[in-house]
């Protein structure tokens, strides 16, 4: 998890920038490229019961590329119900 932060601060921004592709030789006038833009709310169903990167993991990159997120907690996780 401190491995990803880290990651994240440092190398995580290269990766969010726009990024031009080749069109090939029949669109070779044009101009082709991916831009990354945030989704919005990120849905995310995790255990509650395993470590604490299963859940971080998800946190960090969403909020990293601009988008919420929502935790929910597996009800099927072992010890959850009763």
């Amino acid at each position: 998890t401190c491995e990803k932060l880290t990651w994240l601060a440092n190398s995580g921004e290269q990766y969010l920038t726009r990024e031009y592709r080749d069109t090939g030789r029949m669109m070779m006038m044009k101009k082709v490229y991916v831009d990354f833009v945030p989704l919005g709310v990120i849905g995310a169903i995790v255990p509650w019961n395993y470590p604490f990167h299963n859940v971080f993991n998800p946190v960090s990159a969403a909020l990293f590329s601009g988008n919420a997120i929502v935790i929910k907690v597996s009800e099927f996780a072992s010890w959850s119900i009763r």
